[in-house]
C-alpha cells in the first residue's frame, strides 16, 4: 500500500508556493486593467491626458524606515525565542542559529537608526 503522507507533503510544498504565486500575478493583472479600463472611460468621457494623468498618478509614500525597526524588532524576538527553546530543550546546537538570527535583528534596528531622517534643529 501506498504511504500517501510523503506525495502530499512533496505535491503542497511545491504546488502551495507556486499557486501563491500565480494568484499574486492574476491579482495584479485585474488591478492594472482595472485601472487601464478607468482611464479608458475618462478619456471617452472627454477629460483631458493632463486631467487623467493627474487622476491616476499617486502620491509618492514617504517611507519613515519603520519597517526596519519593526522587522528588527520581530526578528530579535525569533532569535531570543529560538535561544530559549535551545535552553529548555538542552539543544546546544540552536544557539548558533539563535545568535545568527539575533545578529540579523539587530542590525536591522542600526539600519533604521542610520538610515531615518534627521529633524531639522530651530
Amino acid at each position: 500500500m501506498i504511504d500517501w503522507a510523503p506525495v502530499f507533503a512533496v505535491v503542497f510544498s511545491i504546488g502551495g508556493p507556486v499557486a501563491i504565486a500565480i494568484i499574486a500575478i492574476i491579482w495584479a493583472y485585474r488591478a492594472k486593467k482595472k485601472q487601464y479600463d478607468a482611464m479608458l472611460k475618462a478619456l471617452e468621457m472627454g477629460k483631458s491626458e493632463e486631467e487623467v494623468k493627474n487622476l491616476f498618478i499617486g502620491k509618492k509614500k514617504v517611507r519613515d524606515g519603520m519597517g526596519y525597526i519593526k522587522g528588527g524588532i520581530v526578528v530579535i524576538g525569533t532569535g531570543v525565542g529560538l535561544a530559549g527553546m535551545g535552553i529548555v530543550l538542552n539543544v546546544y546546537q540552536m544557539y548558533a542559529p539563535a545568535v545568527f538570527v539575533f545578529i540579523v535583528g539587530l542590525s536591522l534596528a542600526i539600519v533604521h537608526f542610520v538610515t531615518r531622517p534627521k529633524k531639522e534643529e530651530k
